[in-house]
């Protein structure tokens, strides 16, 4: 991966998108039809690669399209391999990353483009959502000490994510240093060479934070933009809790290449 001050323009290049499809969502045809038809507006060359979710209970969904190339992995033993395997086999620079449903929509994708020659990652966040009273009251509060006690004005309140989460947020903040507005947000562009030799560990939600924290801890630049989102039909429902990842990638956390401090000289 280049030095940052030699990151190359990319915002042009073909896209890989892999999408993520829940084995008891009914929206992934209709959420694939929806990329189809944006992609095909792009006029610019891609893929796409489904990281279908199977669970013996549940027939594996027909998408009907015989050019998709799809990778399973069975919800006992999570998403990991399958992601790892869609990032080493991806023909092309740039890596989109999505659920394959009707959460978020394509055309947000833009203003990730237009970005990402400053960047290495841009990561979406759920713009929107009305804080509660006392947290308005607190953010008030906080404004008036930080302007007259360090001179620094607070930047309004770009989302508010309510209070589902917040544990798994602060951890995210406090435990792996992943400072952005909304680190579980699964819609994202990549250069494909920040994931190239750097292996994920988790094969459930964490998986998004552990992204956004190796990419920091190897100096790469983040980059947020806001996203439409709406609440998905089916809530997911792994067999890896958070916890378990989190903890994991924690007490043994696994670079890769980049564990070699030669690969991240411009030479590696």
């Amino acid at each position: 991966m280049p030095e940052i001050h030699e990151r190359p323009p990319i915002a042009s290049a073909p896209l890989s998108v892999i999408l993520f499809a829940n084995a008891l969502d009914t929206e992934t045809q209709e959420g694939l039809h929806r990329w189809r038809g944006y992609l095909a507006t792009l006029g610019r060359e891609h893929e796409i690669v489904l990281l279908q979710e199977t669970r013996p209970e549940v027939s594996p969904a027909d998408t009907g399209e015989s050019s998709l190339r799809t990778i399973t992995y069975e919800r006992t033993t999570g998403i990991r391999d399958a992601l790892n395997e869609a990032i080493r086999s991806a023909r092309h620079p740039l890596v989109v990353f999505c659920p394959c449903d009707l959460q978020y929509q394509p055309i947000d994708l833009e203003r990730m483009v237009k970005v990402i020659d400053k960047v290495d990652l841009v990561t979406g966040y759920r713009g929107g959502g009305h804080a509660p009273p006392w947290r308005v009251m607190l953010d008030l509060l906080l404004g008036i000490l930080s302007r007259l006690m360090l001179g620094i004005a607070l930047e309004p309140r770009a989302c508010w994510l309510g209070g589902d989460g917040w544990g798994r947020r602060w951890t995210a903040r406090w435990v792996f240093g992943v400072r952005v507005l909304d680190p579980e947000c699964p819609f994202r562009l990549a250069r494909r060479a920040v994931f190239e030799h750097l292996p994920f560990q988790s094969g459930g939600p964490f998986v998004q934070v552990e992204m956004l924290a190796k990419a920091n801890h190897l100096g790469c630049y983040l980059a947020e933009e806001p996203v439409s989102w709406t609440p998905p039909a089916l809530p997911a429902a792994t067999a890896i809790s958070f916890a378990q990842d989190a903890g994991r990638v924690f007490r043994d956390p696994d670079f890769g290449r980049y564990g070699d401090p030669a690969a991240l000289s411009p030479a590696g």
